[in-house]
C-alpha cells in the first residue's frame, strides 16, 4: 500500500490528494499537504454545490487531525474563495471538515464520542484541547448528525414530557421522549407554556396529529399546551399519584407529632422518688416518640409490614385514630390506581367519596387535584404508559452532566444530551 493511501485512512476521507507529509521540526508535528479532489474542488461551503473559482482567499490554512503516536498532526491545504449563486463570496468547502471548524471530521467524531462516555476534563487533556473547545465540537457535531438523519419528529405516536434541573438556582431543561424508541426528540432550557410551545411549533400539523397518548405529570402548564396544540392527544398522568398521597399522609404524621410532643411539654411534671407498682412514667411523652418513628411505617405497603411494624400500627389505632385513618386512605389510592382498565374508574370514584368525607382537610384537597386529573389518571391505566421513561432519560441526563463537570453553554449542553440520549449519536471514526 501506498504511504499517501495510508495517509487518506488516518485522516478519514478519501476525498482528497496528498501532495506531500514531513514532520515540523518547530512544533513536531506531522503536516499533511492536501488538496481537494477535482469533483470536491471549487464547491460552496454551505450548500456544497459547485461554484466559480473567486480569489485565492488567504492562503494556505491548517487543520488537526487524528493524533499520529504521541505527535498532533494537522492537514495543510490552500483555502481559496468561489463565488456561489446563493450564498455568494465564500470560503471553498473542503471535504475533511466542517463549517467554520478548525478540526478534522475524525477528530471531532472521537472527540464527540469520548464526552459521551467520559468527563470534558480528560477529553480536554487527552486530545490536547481547550475545555470550552469541547462544547463547540459537540455542537457542530448534532448539527452535521441531526441535517443527515431522518426526521425525529416522524412516527411520534406516544411522548413523555417533563422537566429536570441541570444547575443550582433554578436551571431547567425541558425534555421530550419518544415512548415507542425510548429515545430523546427534543431538549431545550428553560421549563412553561412558552418553553414547551416551540417544540409544538416546530411539529407539521400532520406531526401533531400524529400524537395520541401524551405522558406528564400534573403540571398546569403542560395539560394547557396539550390542550391548545394536540386537542385529540390522551394525557395521561402515572401512577406516580400515590406520592401525593405519602406527601399529605407524611404531612399529616408531623402534625400528629407536633401536637403529641406539645401536649408531652405541657403535662404536669410527676414528684420525686420512684413511680408506683403500675404506673406509667410520661405517657404522653412515649406518645409522642411512637409518632415521631412511624415515617417509615407509614410510607411502607400495608402487605410489606413486618411483625413489629403490625404492632406499631394497632398501637396508632388507639392513640391516634386520626392518623391511622389518613394511612388507610393512602393504602385505598394506592389499591384503587392499580385496579385494570375496565375497574379504576369505578374504584378512583369510590376513594374520592371516601376522601370527601373523610374529615381530613388536607386528603379533601387531595381529592380535589385528583378529579382535575382523573380523566389522565385513568388514560394512563388504559394505555399502559407512565413517565417511567422520561424520569430514567432525566437520571441519564444527570450523570451526564455530573460527568462532564458542568456546561457553561447551554447549546453545549442539548448537543450533548441529544448526541447521548437521542437516536442521533456518534461513532468513532472508521467503525
Amino acid at each position: 500500500m501506498r504511504t499517501k493511501d495510508v495517509i487518506q485512512s488516518l485522516v478519514g476521507t478519501k476525498k482528497m490528494v496528498v501532495k506531500d507529509f514531513f514532520l515540523e521540526a518547530e512544533t513536531n508535528a506531522f503536516v499533511i499537504a492536501a488538496r481537494p479532489t477535482k469533483t470536491e474542488q471549487c464547491r460552496c461551503s454551505r450548500c456544497h454545490c459547485k461554484a466559480k473559482y473567486y480569489d485565492g482567499g488567504r492562503g494556505a490554512r491548517r487543520w488537526r487531525t487524528l493524533d499520529i503516536g504521541s505527535s498532533k498532526a494537522f492537514v495543510e491545504a490552500s483555502a481559496p474563495r468561489v463565488c456561489c449563486k446563493k450564498h455568494g463570496v465564500v470560503v471553498a468547502n473542503v471535504p475533511w471538515a466542517r463549517l467554520n471548524s478548525r478540526f478534522c471530521k475524525a477528530f471531532e467524531e472521537q472527540v464527540t464520542w469520548l464526552v459521551a462516555h467520559t468527563s470534558r476534563s480528560v477529553v480536554s487533556e487527552l486530545m490536547r484541547i481547550e475545555w470550552h473547545t469541547v462544547g463547540d465540537v459537540c455542537t457542530r457535531v448534532y448539527k452535521d448528525l441531526e441535517s443527515g438523519a431522518t426526521s425525529r419528529f416522524d412516527g411520534l405516536v406516544n411522548i413523555g414530557i417533563d422537566e429536570t434541573s441541570y444547575k443550582k438556582g433554578h436551571k431547567y431543561l425541558t425534555v421530550v421522549l419518544n415512548h415507542d424508541t425510548n429515545s430523546v426528540v427534543w431538549c431545550s432550557a428553560g421549563f412553561g407554556k412558552e418553553v414547551l410551545s416551540r417544540f409544538f411549533e416546530i411539529l407539521t400539523p400532520e406531526q401533531r396529529d400524529s400524537i395520541r397518548c401524551v405522558s406528564a405529570d400534573g403540571a398546569r402548564w403542560i395539560a394547557s399546551c396539550i390542550k391548545e396544540y394536540c386537542p385529540n392527544a390522551e394525557r395521561c398522568v402515572d401512577p406516580f399519584v400515590v406520592s401525593w398521597a405519602t406527601e399529605v399522609l407524611d404531612k399529616e404524621r408531623r402534625q400528629a407529632w407536633s401536637e403529641a410532643y406539645q401536649t408531652a411539654k405541657e403535662a404536669s411534671k410527676r414528684g420525686r422518688g420512684r413511680p408506683a407498682k403500675g404506673e406509667t412514667v410520661n405517657p404522653e411523652k412515649k406518645q409522642a416518640k411512637a409518632v415521631k418513628n412511624l415515617r417509615y411505617v407509614l410510607l411502607k405497603n400495608q402487605n410489606d409490614l413486618s411483625d413489629n411494624q403490625e404492632a406499631q400500627l394497632q398501637f396508632l389505632t388507639k392513640t391516634n385514630p386520626r392518623l391511622y385513618r389518613a394511612y388507610l386512605l393512602k393504602e385505598g389510592l394506592r389499591l384503587a390506581l392499580k385496579a385494570g382498565p375496565d375497574e379504576i374508574t369505578s374504584a378512583v370514584t369510590k376513594w374520592m367519596a371516601w376522601a370527601q368525607r373523610c374529615r381530613i382537610p388536607a386528603f379533601r384537597e387531595l381529592r380535589l387535584k385528583i378529579k382535575r386529573h382523573f380523566g389522565a389518571i385513568v388514560a394512563a391505566a388504559k394505555y399502559g404508559i407512565s413517565n417511567a421513561r422520561v424520569e430514567a432519560a432525566n437520571n441519564k441526563i444527570k450523570l451526564l452532566i455530573r460527568t462532564a463537570y458542568g456546561f457553561r453553554n447551554t447549546d453545549s449542553l442539548v448537543s450533548m444530551i441529544m448526541l447521548s440520549c437521542s437516536c442521533v449519536q456518534p461513532r468513532l471514526p472508521g467503525r
